[in-house]
């Protein structure tokens, strides 16, 4: 049984005629890094969207077929009770971040899954350290560089810790080195999750181990 199973996916929004996604079919599973590659406006985006449930629980679209994680239909299921299973990192950081400090932001999520405190310190020492970023845990958010913003949410997404991680456009605005130092944590947890990525760049491609293409 795979982790992930995308099964004849077709969606569109209301206000279009054209399936944005056709029959889309896949399994993934974990130690995965499956890289989502296309232009702008192909349906990269949408499709992360669809994966974790955003779409249609939060944005409306039109849906046929079925996603299953860990042989469970996601559409039986809330937002609250997927994310433990599946979350998603956007684009731009200003979508996600909701706290005025670091490290409230990257507490939250493993708080709401009532993991013990000294449990949550040790994930945010360990994220924070693989992603560069230790000395802005006692920041306010609001004074951070859009790529330090960037890398936050990042880090939100890993200390919440699902089994599947959705990037979007995770190199957007970022450094080279803040670009490896992603890489290094995606290929740190790598064994225990299913990562999908999206990117128009090329920067993933030596860690992926499989790609889908949009036209």
């Amino acid at each position: 049984m795979p982790l992930l199973s995308v099964q004849n996916i077709f969606l569109k929004y209301a206000q279009t005629d054209e399936w944005l996604i056709k029959d889309m079919n896949f399994d993934a599973e974990k130690n995965d890094i499956l890289l989502i590659k296309g232009p702008n406006g192909c349906g990269k985006t949408s499709l992360l969207s669809l994966l974790c449930g955003i779409i249609p629980k939060a944005i409306k679209g039109i849906i046929e077929g079925q996603i299953l994680i860990d042989d469970i239909d996601i559409s039986e299921l809330t937002l609250p009770e997927l994310s433990p299973l599946i979350s998603m990192v956007f684009q731009e950081p200003e979508m996600q971040l909701s706290f005025p400090q670091v490290e409230q932001e990257l507490a939250f999520g493993p708080e709401n899954l009532k993991i013990p405190a000294n449990e949550i310190s040790k994930k945010i020492e360990d994220v924070s350290e693989l992603l560069g970023i230790p000395e802005l845990l006692k920041s306010d958010i609001a004074a951070l560089s859009y790529g330090q913003k960037k890398l936050v949410a990042i880090a939100s997404i890993f200390t919440l810790s699902p089994e599947i991680i959705l990037l979007d456009e995770p190199a957007d605005g970022l450094s080279e080195q803040s670009i490896q130092n992603v890489i290094k944590c995606v290929l740190h947890y790598k064994n225990d999750k299913l990562f999908i990525i999206t990117s128009t760049t090329h920067v993933f491609d030596d860690i992926e181990n499989r790609i889908i293409t949009f036209s």
